[in-house]
């Protein structure tokens, strides 16, 4: 299986690297359902397709039905029940029948159709016709991009509680130099400052008599 044939095999390389620079849960991370949900293919596909096995083709036209199928089981209205063809189809800009006949399976959308189906139900751009191996590829670069993001926010805040911890030293280091200017300054100089003065003043009188 080559990677021109199968393109999440890269995504799926580079997720495994993340997974172990991170040391987190890869049952969590790749776990099929969510991964499921977001590709429109069955759960058994997506494991094929993690576990690096040639991931079944279908007719183009039975997969747009099937993957519309599942939008609109998925992908309900704010009442929890399916989308009429009439509603798909106005929100598609889609005549009823054309809608109809998509749904049923009766109709090939052309690109342009399925783009605006797309749209409508809120998906990514070749949700119903990309491959099983494309869908799979999205969803795993998703996932790439949102590791990569939490590493790099981590590394924003590692360097923020450091710059924090820095300028706390830095300000508890200036208060106590200003404690210790505080404390000479109401004591008087020390008695080596004075034996040192008193030394001074003496020599001095010894070369003006001499």
């Amino acid at each position: 299986m080559t990677d021109e044939a199968s393109p999440h095999l890269k995504s799926l390389a580079r997720l495994q690297d993340l997974i172990v620079k991170a040391d987190l849960d890869w049952a969590v991370v790749l776990d099929p359902g969510p991964l499921a949900l977001s590709t429109g293919l069955p759960p058994s596909v997506v494991t094929m397709g993690l576990h690096g096995r040639e991931m079944p083709l279908m007719d183009l036209h039975e997969q747009v039905h099937q993957r519309l199928a599942f939008l609109r089981s998925h992908r309900p209205r704010p009442d929890g029940k399916p989308y009429s063809q009439k509603e798909i189809g106005a929100g598609a800009g889609l005549t009823s029948q054309w809608s109809g006949q998509l749904l049923n399976g009766g109709k090939k959308p052309s690109l342009e159709h399925a783009a605006r189906i797309e749209d409508f139900f809120g998906v990514p751009r070749g949700f119903l016709t990309a491959t099983p191996s494309q869908a799979l590829d999205r969803a795993l670069s998703e996932k790439v991009a949102e590791l990569q993001d939490a590493q790099v926010a981590a590394l924003q805040q590692a360097n923020e509680r450091l710059q924090a911890e820095r300028d706390r030293q830095e300000a508890l280091l200036q208060q106590g130099e200003r404690n210790r200017v505080k404390s000479l300054s109401f004591r008087g100089p020390s008695p080596q400052v004075k034996r040192e003065v008193l030394e001074e003043l003496l020599a001095s009188i010894v070369d003006e008599e001499a």
